[in-house]
């Protein structure tokens, strides 16, 4: 893998718009789907982005990042479609992990993540549906921040599925992380004092392999932060979140995609195949009805956190998986379980590198009510860093 084959697009010289700006310290990435002027928002699949024109204008996120002097180093790799969590594009260079080559790298934001941890750029854009930055982050010890719904504004990024899509931002370092946040928040947050950091020990206990469930049990002993146990949530919540998110997505799939990749018929990889074929053919009956679930689920979810109460769950099942790992399927499921809170209950989540399990790295993440977003990122600077 050459020093750089994460970038589809290299800027030479750097972009940089404004000469000078709170952010002229920070070099900016963002992820193919992303649209930057003159080149092909693309998916992934270089089929899509044959067919298409390139963007005449910057997406909107990116506009304002830029207007603060921030430097744009280029367009990375995402993985094919950005449904994958895995990593692997089956078009384009095969990327890996950098804290070890026989795990998971994490997608679909996957060459974003390595330009990070490469150190080529300190922060990312990307598209956050189905985890493709929150997953990636949490493979690769960064920070991650997946805002309230509508608080970032989507213009100028390709979608996947419009009730999940959310602009996902990612840095190395949580200051950068919410500095970027406050630039993009499309609206002002009250201030919201913390009352306390609930988590469910059985799910981290049913979730992680017992070698990250110890890592995390000496680390939250030690953190003072003020801490509730939560008895009503459970591994099912999660199952019933994965269900609602695979019908909603699979029609959404079908209704923006379905007719380009059924005239196509794109080789993307196994794994992705095989999803897609999961989730796609959903009957609008079934969509209906899965919606109005998804609104009893979010009233239900919503209901276990009042104002100023956080929720800590694991970001992923686990640190990044083996590529060839036995037990891939079970790791695979509980992963988009677990991205499902967030994306289905229309929680703000923040992801932190906390643990390192047998040398890889591992993210926790915090989740706040919609519109709380602020006290994520205070609570996680006061008590998490």
């Amino acid at each position: 893998m050459s020093q750089d084959s994460y970038l589809l697009h290299k800027f030479k010289p750097e972009r940089q718009d404004v000469a000078k700006g709170i952010l002229a310290r920070q070099r900016l990435v963002v992820s193919e789907c992303v649209g930057i002027k003159g080149y092909v928002t693309g998916i992934g699949i270089p089929a899509w982005s044959d067919n298409n024109e390139p963007s005449k204008f910057d997406a909107q996120v990116v506009q304002t990042i830029m207007q603060s002097g921030c430097r744009l180093i280029g367009k990375t790799q995402v993985d094919d479609f950005g449904t994958s969590i895995s990593g692997i594009n089956p078009f384009l260079a095969k990327l890996s992990n950098p804290f070890s080559s026989e795990r998971r790298l994490g997608g679909s934001s996957s060459g974003a993540a390595l330009a990070i941890t490469q150190g080529a750029a300190t922060i990312a854009v990307g598209n956050d549906c189905c985890g493709g930055v929150i997953i990636p982050a949490a493979y690769n010890g960064l920070y991650a921040y997946r805002p309230s719904p509508e608080l970032l504004d989507m213009r100028g990024i390709a979608t996947v599925s419009p009730s999940f899509d959310a602009v996902g931002v990612m840095a190395k370092h949580l200051p950068s992380l919410h500095q970027i946040a406050e630039k993009c928040w499309t609206k002002a947050l009250r201030p919201v004092k913390l009352k306390t950091v609930k988590y469910a020990s059985s799910l981290f206990q049913d979730l992680l392999p017992i070698e990250a469930m110890l890592e995390w049990e000496v680390f939250f002993s030690t953190v003072k932060v003020p801490k509730e146990e939560v008895a009503t949530f459970s591994k099912l919540m999660l199952t019933q979140a994965q269900n609602i998110h695979s019908v909603i997505l699979g029609r959404e799939i079908d209704f923006e995609y379905g007719q380009w990749l059924d005239h196509y018929k794109p080789k993307v990889s196994q794994e992705t195949d095989e999803y897609l074929k999961r989730i796609r053919g959903k009957s609008f009956k079934e969509f209906v009805e899965t919606k109005k679930k998804r609104e009893f689920f979010t009233n239900t979810f919503q209901g276990l956190l009042n104002s100023g109460e956080l929720l800590m769950i694991p970001t992923s099942p686990g640190p990044a998986a083996e590529n060839d790992a036995f037990d891939i399927e079970t790791f695979l499921i509980n992963q988009r379980r677990l991205y499902a809170i967030a994306e289905v209950a229309g929680l703000p989540q923040l992801t932190l590198p906390l643990l390192t399990v047998d040398g890889m790295p591992m993210g926790i993440s915090l989740l706040a009510l919609p519109g709380e977003d602020r006290l994520l990122f205070d609570t996680a600077e006061r008590w998490f860093i």
